[in-house]
């Protein structure tokens, strides 16, 4: 099958999955359920996620539970599309596949660490010793353990970036720029959020820093990653907020707490805009299969804020999409 032709029934399948997408008046309505049960049940009732949640008791449903359904939702979707998909590009649409799987370690990660016992962590990395995961995040069973998530956690992320990279060379020319730069804009504000937890929070040394980067960012290349690496907080500060994400920086609400959130929104707006073009090419796949990822975050996050109580004017700044007023119901 042809560029065109693939890229013309593909979109096609898309733009009929999209008008599945959550609506802004669907995350006001859930903000006023009180708890999970009532979640599950309007999605239920109301949403396409009806699909994993038809035959389920939603009375008493526990989070967890209903998290992996909405995940397997998820999966759903992305079988509606493979088919589409030959040879190198169906290679790549599993390896974007496997960003599930390691936020899935990211979690399990996450909840171990919280135990001061470490035995449960080396057991759960003894688990993985055939997997690809195993001899990148064996070396740091013995590291300082405020530092060992943050390692952890760069070295999944690293993996996956490498992975997208080796497998997007053998596309059609046209799709694997298009790619690489989709990429790279990526690879650049993971870059600059390491860098910046590195120094303000680890107090890492640059070559540490540098090590632990991403190559062939679309903004950022190496000589400009080498410079960040050797600056402090604000040298840092400054010389991102003369860059094309100044956006990290230029806010008074909490850079800490909000950090991945805005780098989340950029790419958000940016497979939005994507998406509209509906162009004959990567992109509409690419915009379509990360903006279903970042409805399934604001989902996993509208039920902790529901969990704690945060009202929806506070609420609201934690999720991905944007949603301006405070009309709660």
């Amino acid at each position: 099958m042809g560029n065109e032709r693939r890229f013309a029934a593909l979109n096609t399948k898309i733009r009929v999955l999209k008008g599945n997408f959550l609506t802004n008046e669907h995350f006001i309505d859930l903000f006023n359920k009180k708890d999970v049960s009532e979640v599950a049940q309007y999605l239920k009732e109301n949403t396409n996620y009806k699909i994993v949640l038809e035959d389920i008791n939603v009375k008493d449903i526990h989070r967890r539970e209903l998290e992996k359904l909405l995940k397997e939702y998820v999966l759903i979707q992305h079988k509606k599309l493979i088919h589409y998909f030959t040879d190198e590009y169906k290679k790549l649409f599993k390896t974007i596949f496997i960003r599930y799987e390691i936020e899935d370690l990211k979690l399990n990660l996450r909840n171990l660490l919280r135990e001061e016992d470490t035995s449960d962590l080396e057991t759960f990395i003894k688990s993985l010793k055939d997997t690809m995961y195993y001899p990148i995040l064996k070396p740091y069973l013995n590291e300082d353990s405020r530092r060992i998530l943050f390692y952890m956690e760069m070295n999944l992320d690293r993996l996956y970036f490498l992975l997208l990279r080796k497998n997007s060379t053998a596309l059609d020319k046209k799709d694997s720029i298009l790619f690489k730069e989709f990429l790279g804009k990526n690879i650049d504000l993971l870059n600059l959020e390491w860098i910046y937890r590195g120094i303000k929070f680890y107090n890492l040394i640059p070559e540490e820093l540098i090590n632990y980067t991403i190559q062939e960012g679309y903004e950022f290349k190496y000589n400009d990653i080498k410079v960040l690496c050797y600056c402090n907080e604000k040298e840092f500060k400054k010389r991102v907020l003369n860059s094309k994400y100044s956006f990290l920086f230029d806010t008074e609400q909490n850079i800490d707490l909000y950090m991945e959130r805005r780098i989340e929104r950029y790419l958000y707006f940016q497979s939005l805009e994507m998406l509209k073009k509906e162009k004959l090419d990567i992109t509409v796949f690419l915009a379509y299969i990360h903006l279903l990822e970042y409805e399934l975050r604001d989902l996993f996050s509208t039920i902790e804020i529901i969990k704690y109580g945060i009202s929806f004017d506070e609420g609201k700044n934690y999720l991905i999409r944007k949603i301006e007023g405070s009309d709660i119901r």
